[in-house]
């Protein structure tokens, strides 16, 4: 017959054939018994934990928190997660063991390894932060409305260049004034390479909010900050890993946030808001601006680190006026496309083709599509002649609008560029209605405000007097009409 001596002789050994690991702890924290599983999970000796207080232990640094103390002051059960110092996360549940009086005699902790489990955890919710980022931003996989068009010489180039650049996994640096295409080249590059199954993130670095844009490119940790998701959030950069991270007008980036891409860059880690360790990220970096980078630079504007880093391999994307022999075949793709959008059939007479071939484009193929567009959108006919393109329909009261063509943007302050469209339409008007009084009527402004308008433009350099007596053509501008200057 077996007794309780037998039972607590064999005590060990019946510990030992249990696969979960077991403490077991008197009211001062002292370890008084383990098991063998125990000794395996947590690398620990049995010796060198038996007679030991346990909170001596997490001093020594081998665990990072111990539940004894808090149960035998509350005398429940208490269930906690403990981190060792071999980097295995466990699971703790505690429960007290009590005399007749009900006070706590013994704590046995049973501990169960969670790291797998953890890690599971983190890497599911790591990837609905992901998910959540891609769904929130609506990235655009698609294919493009109208293909990279390579009729011209300095085109074929291009794309051959961005080929050789696709098969190789450098940070590029695309160059050109606003509307090129340089979306489009990045794509193309992007489609080209060995990430063309993995995402493709386009950040416009001038449209984020400068109080945003930390948190949006580098993402947040829980808690951050007032308002922030309690189980945080994952930045663009890293919705972009494994993918591409397109930085357009990257020369809009706040100087702060430069030496934070800087880091990317140069490390391939990124650190969330709040976050107190870095997450690596394998991410290729394509950036666009059509700013001179270097003068930036020369001004303080952008960091001459962070321009070299970027400045690996450059590709300068030529304006549209300077590749004519793209303009048509581009014209017919984007016709096509918006055709087909709208449920129309259409195409261009040859006037028509002449005339998108003479436009000097300043606006580059952003203002040849969104011309098409609206050409399409708003057609009642088939065919589209030239006086389709350029010339704005009238309004319903009757009076017509002019037609006239944007100034050059390179290097001019939006001030400048609306002064010269001011100065256009004020020309055009009085050519129209033969004096300030009726063009002011029209114009729905005061007439004294028109002839200062007028005044101030002859003082700034026109070269000839615009009005004469009366605020009607002065005698060199009638001349001029009727010369057909």
């Amino acid at each position: 017959m077996y007794t309780i001596e037998m039972l607590t002789h064999y005590l060990q050994d019946l510990c030992d054939t249990f696969k979960d690991a077991i403490c077991v702890t008197d009211a001062e924290g002292i370890c008084v018994l383990v098991n063998k599983r125990h000794a395996d999970l947590t690398g620990i000796k049995k010796e060198d934990i038996l007679g030991k207080r346990v909170q001596d232990l997490v001093h020594l640094g081998l665990f990072d928190t111990v539940i004894n103390s808090s149960i035998v002051t509350s005398g429940e059960p208490i269930s906690q997660v403990q981190k060792l110092s071999n980097g295995k996360t466990l699971h703790l549940d505690g429960r007290p063991i009590k005399d007749a009086q009900g006070n706590v005699l013994f704590v046995v902790t049973i501990l169960r390894d969670i790291t797998t489990l953890t890690a599971l955890r983190s890497e599911l919710a790591t990837q609905k932060e992901l998910l959540e980022t891609l769904q929130n931003n609506a990235f655009d996989q698609s294919e493009l409305k109208a293909p990279l068009i390579m009729q011209s010489k300095s085109m074929q180039r291009l794309c051959a260049e961005a080929l050789a650049i696709a098969e190789t996994d450098v940070t590029v640096l695309l160059l050109g004034e606003t509307g090129v295409g340089k979306d489009v080249v990045a794509r193309r590059i992007h489609r080209d390479s060995r990430r063309a199954r993995a995402p493709f993130v386009k950040v416009d670095c001038g449209s984020i909010p400068e109080n945003l844009i930390e948190s949006e490119l580098f993402g947040y940790a829980p808690g951050s900050f007032s308002g922030a998701s309690r189980n945080g959030k994952a930045g663009l950069v890293e919705a972009a890993s494994s993918g591409t991270l397109f930085l357009d007008e990257i020369g809009e980036l706040p100087l702060p946030m430069q030496s934070r891409l800087l880091r990317v860059l140069q490390d391939f880690e990124v650190m969330r808001v709040g976050a107190t360790s870095p997450k690596p990220v394998d991410v290729r970096i394509i950036a666009a601006t059509n700013k001179d980078l270097e003068r930036e630079v020369d001004r303080g504007r952008f960091r001459s680190d962070l321009y070299y880093r970027l400045k690996v391999a450059v590709l300068r994307i030529p304006p549209l006026r300077e590749r004519k022999t793209d303009i048509q075949p581009l014209a017919e793709s984007f016709l096509t496309y918006y055709a087909a959008r709208y449920k129309k059939k259409m195409q261009f007479s040859a006037g028509a083709l002449e005339a998108l071939t003479q436009h000097s484009w300043p606006g580059n193929v952003r203002e040849l599509e969104n011309t098409i567009q609206g050409v399409v959108a708003t057609a009642h006919k088939t065919v589209v002649e030239a006086e389709d393109l350029f010339t704005i329909p009238r309004s319903s009261s009757g009076s017509s609008n002019f037609d006239f063509r944007l100034p050059q943007i390179d290097g001019r302050s939006l001030k400048d560029l609306m002064k010269d469209i001011e100065q256009t339409i004020l020309t055009r008007g009085l050519e129209k209605y033969g004096s300030l009084t009726e063009m002011a009527k029209h114009f729905k402004m005061d007439r004294s405000t028109i002839f200062r308008k007028v005044k101030e433009m002859e003082r700034m350099g026109r070269g000839e007097k615009l009005i004469g007596h009366r605020g009607r053509p002065s005698k060199k501008e009638i001349e001029r009409r009727e010369m057909g200057r």
